[in-house]
């Protein structure tokens, strides 16, 4: 987007190591290109391929060598801070309404040990994807429970522009709710909680819950005959996977030790390289769904393009998020699908944002949505 290549992963790493070595200094033009970067770690899994080494985390302790500075963030992140210290979640809206969504005669089963962690921008964003997977899991018969007033905002969007510290304390409360309220699964419908709960969670304690995504949920329902899509839709789609429920929701092995020549790490290191990512569970359900033909953009898994909602982007450099949308739109539409289906609110901020009138029809679809539509 921007031509030069202080903007890829090495120039972000060259322009860390130039303020470590004292030979740069910081200035408003700086902070702002260090915060033009969607953290969607696609230079990360790209440059693991030739060697090891950890691109993305070093962007990331840039980021928060800049907040620990007094340079960074944005100042739209600082208000995003602003508003989670006071109402737990990114948009200022009152926490007492994060779960008006919720119908009146929805069952939950409180101590089940399984919570359905919902998100901030499912929330308060798009209540309707709540709904439908509130529906789904109830389809199914599987007891869940809600975090009602102690779930807060996972986090991600303070981890990502390295407001490390209002990251952890936001970690710290949902650890400790997760203990309290004796919650061995998590299951959410967000990629960024997802990626949040695998990647970071674990540098700040040693987890003891399992998250799953709803993709993965259903899918396994739909393999045990619990969930069974009767309509049939007709309908050619493309699915986008999201970064944090691809390339980047591997769980993260906390590592310490020594780096010697050519990268040689003792003892050996764990890789994150992005293969293992959530690929075939939202492909696999479109496929059972009567009707869905599915079919795939160039650019897929772990070798995805980019939504443009991460890092903080769309707060503080809006036009970059929607040329990045644009840019994968454009992708989509051109398999001939007559959706783009993911499974992210923020992915979906970012695609309706840029979708248009094309006149063409061509529209976003939440996975949850399409299996909802089908029982």
């Amino acid at each position: 987007r921007y031509k030069f290549e202080a903007y890829s992963g090495q120039g972000l790493i060259n322009i860390a190591q130039e303020l470590l070595e004292g030979t740069l200094e910081y200035e408003e033009d700086l902070i702002a290109h260090i915060y033009t970067c969607t953290t969607c770690g696609a230079c990360d899994i790209n440059c693991k391929s030739v060697r090891d080494m950890e691109v993305l985390d070093a962007i990331l302790a840039l980021r928060a060598r800049c907040v620990e500075d007094g340079w960074g963030p944005m100042p739209e992140h600082k208000e995003q801070a602003r508003r989670v210290e006071h109402h737990h979640n990114i948009y200022g809206q009152a926490h007492g309404q994060r779960f008006d969504w919720m119908p009146q005669n929805m069952q939950l089963s409180k101590g089940s040990g399984i919570a359905y962690f919902v998100g901030c921008a499912t929330s308060y964003l798009y209540p309707e994807v709540a709904r439908d997977t509130a529906k789904i899991l109830s389809a199914a018969a599987v007891n869940f429970q809600l975090m009602m007033g102690e779930e807060y905002c996972c986090g991600a969007p303070f981890w990502r522009t390295g407001q490390r510290d209002v990251a952890r304390k936001l970690a710290e409360h949902n650890l400790d709710a997760f203990r309290r309220l004796g919650i061995k699964t998590v299951i959410t419908g967000c990629a960024e909680c997802y990626g949040t709960f695998r990647g970071f969670y674990p540098r700040i304690a040693e987890p003891d819950f399992e998250v799953l995504h709803i993709a993965e949920v259903i899918e396994k329902l739909l393999h045990e005959g619990r969930l069974k899509p009767a309509s049939k839709l007709k309908k050619t789609v493309t699915y986008h996977d999201p970064c944090l429920l691809g390339r980047l929701s591997e769980p993260y092995i906390p590592w310490s030790g020594d780096i010697g020549a050519y990268g040689y790490h003792n003892p050996p290191k764990q890789w994150r390289r992005g293969t293992k990512g959530v690929y075939e569970a939202p492909r696999s359900i479109l496929r059972a769904i009567p009707g869905i033909e599915l079919v795939e953009m160039p650019r897929n898994e772990e070798n995805a393009f980019c939504c443009g909602g991460g890092g903080g982007v769309p707060a503080a450099f809006p036009d970059f998020a929607l040329w990045t949308a644009r840019e994968r739109i454009g992708e989509a539409r051109s398999t001939g699908a007559e959706a783009l289906v993911s499974s992210c609110p923020f992915c979906r901020s970012s695609f309706e944002n840029a979708v248009g009138s094309g006149g063409d029809g061509f529209r976003y679809q939440d996975l949850c949505e399409l299996v909802a539509g089908a029982l």
